[in-house]
């Protein structure tokens, strides 16, 4: 739940042909549910500054900098508290980047801590890769990460693609597989995604993933909806829903996500 959050935040941060190229954008995210039969509820920050002005005359307004081949860095800060008396505040903070070259190769790296109250658990992330065409990319990344003493790394290849349609549609499709190795198991990730843009402003979507790891194993399903009024704002929402089961003993989370960000 916590990176199906982290990674929608980040997201935040048309039948028209009114384009606004950009350079910086801010957003903030609300979301509420239940996890383990515990309500809570949160809110989130982030945001993307570009190197150079992001053409967003391309394809849909949601995947411009993709499309324009940006370089930029980016942050999201994500803080979630249990409705019931003296929960602690679980805090996410995120911080990287990608770099594109003239080439087309993508090298990205990014940092994320979570800070629960009583532990803290902190990844590193690097990935390299290139743009197959203009409209697609595959990244190989390498993530490891310490939580309460514990080891985890992450091997992942990821791929992911806008292709145009007929009258101004457009389909993006995200593919990843990711091999999991801990102190005493390993397994593996696979995740799916595709959004149907009906045209540059306005597009809804479907993601799910699993994980299997030793005796632990968990699956996420989200449907995303993503829509500008206008070129400069963007609303934003998820519904999403996941299980996790470890040694038979099974945990749910649920609940929704609201979001805006601005472009300038």
């Amino acid at each position: 739940m916590k990176k199906t959050l982290l990674a929608s935040a980040i997201a935040i941060v048309a039948t028209s042909h009114a384009y606004a190229d950009y350079q910086f954008e801010l957003g903030a995210v609300y979301t509420q549910g239940e996890a383990t039969n515990t309500d809570y509820d949160g809110f989130g920050i982030g945001g993307e500054f570009h190197f150079d002005k992001v053409d967003t005359s391309k394809g849909p307004l949601a995947e411009a900098s993709f499309l324009d081949k940006s370089s930029f860095v980016s942050f999201a800060f994500i803080s979630e508290e249990d409705d019931v008396a003296n929960a602690d505040e679980e805090e996410t903070t995120n911080i990287g980047g990608r770099f594109v070259t003239a080439t087309n190769i993508i090298i990205e790296a990014d940092w994320t801590t979570v800070d629960t109250g009583n532990s803290d658990a902190d990844s590193i992330r690097v990935g390299v890769g290139t743009y197959l065409n203009d409209n697609s990319d595959v990244v190989v990344s390498y993530t490891t990460e310490d939580d309460n003493n514990a080891d985890v790394d992450y091997l992942d290849v990821a791929f992911h693609g806008v292709n145009p349609l007929n009258q101004g549609a457009s389909v993006a499709y995200d593919v990843a597989v990711g091999y999991i190795d801990t102190d005493n198991d390993s397994g593996y990730q696979i995740a799916v995604g595709g959004t149907y843009y009906f045209n540059t402003m306005f597009g809804i979507g479907v993601n799910a993933g699993i994980t299997d790891v030793g005796d632990a194993s968990s699956d996420t399903i989200s449907i995303d909806a993503s829509f500008f009024p206008n070129p400069q704002i963007e609303l934003y929402a998820s519904i999403f829903d996941s299980s996790i089961e470890v040694n038979n003993n099974d945990a749910d989370a649920d609940g929704i996500l609201l979001g805006a960000a601005v472009r300038f």
